[in-house]
């Protein structure tokens, strides 16, 4: 992974006092920094590229803890919190390009501590039930890690919240950090994966599979529970023989006891995404394939592509890595009846993919 080095620092005038704040800008003694008193002075419509070598620290205001975005699919009842927004990597296909597209630079939240306390509240309000969190959904989880130190923050949320899982996703091998850290067991390292092959093309930036996997065999090792995510699933001629050999990789590597889950999604992106894809990234030959616009608004492949992937790969999964929990992410009710021969509730996905933690 190539590190993130900012040109330049923006901070919010009402969190310079912050911990946070003053944890992230001492990294940088010889930056200037700039003070503002409104987001709105330096978040607007720009250049992608460049407003990605910015970094704005800020006051995360709005929704604090949110739901999985899958409306009108299965959903498993994932909940998301936003400690950083946007992110250096560049993956071609990454729907934040799109998103994100009006206010674009690097954002860390450092109101940690308020957006802690409403995933307390959550979880003090269903006491039985277990909340799977993860801070993945609008930047790598540790991508800036190293920079924030936010993980030694979201796992001591862990050790003291008995009913939260939290997650980490990402496409690196930042975990310096987390294998510093004690929990209770209630902390996974997820990894993305795809093909390597793939990944030279489509995920600049981001480390290698056999890097990724390296990292997740070192956590493993430390006795955290890992996860992967095959997604997005990347429609190419060869896709059988690449994904196949992503999956003997991680059986060869893996335990079945070691893997909290697995879960498997197709690409899919807004309708702005295709032109900012391709102006961005001429030589990938993502945007080419049999993609259609569907009914919840997003770009995806033909249902019978989709249904033509999973078929193959969830008996595969299953055969060489072992019966871990395991589910389609954002796909509709009908895929899963035509992939599992049935329509789960909600509750039932949930219930399945958080099951080594009830």
């Amino acid at each position: 992974m190539q590190p993130f080095i900012p040109t330049e620092i923006f901070v919010e005038d009402s969190v310079k006092d912050l911990n946070t704040t003053k944890r992230i800008i001492n990294k940088f003694p010889h930056l200037p920094i700039t003070l503002v008193n409104d987001a709105s002075e330096i978040k607007f419509p720009t250049d992608h590229t460049q407003a990605k070598k910015q970094l704005f620290i800020n006051k995360l205001k709005g929704e604090l803890l949110k739901s999985c975005q899958g409306k009108g699919d299965v959903c498993c009842l994932y909940h998301t919190i936003d400690l950083i927004t946007n992110c250096h990597l560049e993956c071609s296909y990454c729907i934040l390009q799109d998103y994100l597209k009006n206010n674009p630079i690097i954002t860390i939240h450092a109101n940690i501590d308020e957006i802690f306390d409403e995933v307390r509240k959550a979880a003090a309000k269903e006491p039985d039930r277990i909340f799977r969190i993860g801070a993945g959904e609008l930047s790598d989880s540790l991508a800036l890690d190293s920079l924030t130190g936010f993980s030694s923050d979201c796992i001591a949320l862990a050790n003291e919240v008995k009913n939260i899982v939290f997650e980490f996703k990402t496409k690196t091998t930042n975990i310096d950090n987390l294998l510093k850290q004690k929990h209770k067991g209630n902390v996974v390292i997820a990894w993305s994966v795809n093909p390597e092959k793939y990944i030279k093309t489509e995920e600049l930036k981001c480390d290698s599979l056999s890097d990724r996997l390296s990292a997740a065999r070192k956590c493993a090792d430390h006795g955290d529970p890992i996860a992967f995510h095959f997604d997005p699933l990347l429609y190419y001629t060869d896709w059988k023989t690449e994904y196949t050999k992503v999956i003997d990789q991680i059986a060869s590597q893996f335990s079945t006891d070691e893997i909290a889950w697995i879960s498997v999604g197709s690409l899919r992106f807004t309708p702005g995404l295709k032109k900012i894809s391709e102006k961005r990234f001429p030589n990938s030959k993502i945007m080419a394939g049999e993609l259609f616009p569907m009914s919840d608004g997003k770009i995806r492949y033909f249902r019978h592509i989709r249904e033509e992937m999973y078929k193959y790969l969830f008996p595969l999964i299953l055969e060489k890595i072992g019966k871990v929990p395991h589910y389609m992410c954002m796909e509709t009710p009908l895929v899963w009846k035509n992939v599992f021969g049935h329509i789960p509730d909600h509750k039932d996905v949930e219930k399945q993919v958080a099951r080594r933690f009830i």
